[in-house]
């Protein structure tokens, strides 16, 4: 099946018909069984329309902006990690301290709940999370 967009030469309404083929189209237009719904006219004309594809969800454009973004975030995280202090579940109480001025200034990251994180933007400080996973030490 093809989907044509036709257009009344009467009247220049557009419309949609079903085909099994252009050759069908050509072929029902040439026996005058197209009408426009319209004006009933059957003097119509295959108007321009785009092609209905789509694309693979397979492919390589999709996979190297998967890989670049990977990239991109293994390089923020190197960045974060050589030039911020770690702080880890100590974040909240850090980032509050270096508000008030009883810490030095400095960038920080580590580990917030919700609730924590809640509580830091109501008093005002900022934080955004990182799009990776904590890399906490258990022992």
């Amino acid at each position: 099946m093809i989907v044509f967009n036709i257009i009344c030469k009467t009247c220049s309404t557009e419309f949609e018909g079903w085909f099994e083929d252009s050759k069908e189209f050509y072929n029902q237009q040439r026996k005058k069984m197209i009408n426009c719904p319209s004006c009933n006219s059957n003097s119509i004309k295959k108007s321009l329309m785009a092609p209905n594809l789509s694309k693979k969800t397979n492919s390589k454009n999709s996979k190297k902006i998967k890989k670049t973004m990977a990239n991109d975030i293994k390089n923020f995280k190197k960045i974060v990690e050589k030039n911020f202090d770690y702080v880890g579940d100590n974040f909240t109480e850090e980032a509050k301290k270096i508000k008030y001025g009883e810490s030095n200034e400095r960038p920080i990251y580590g580990e917030a709940s919700l609730e924590q994180t809640k509580e830091l933007l109501e008093e005002e400080i900022n934080v955004v999370p990182l799009p990776w996973a904590p890399s906490k030490k258990t022992n």
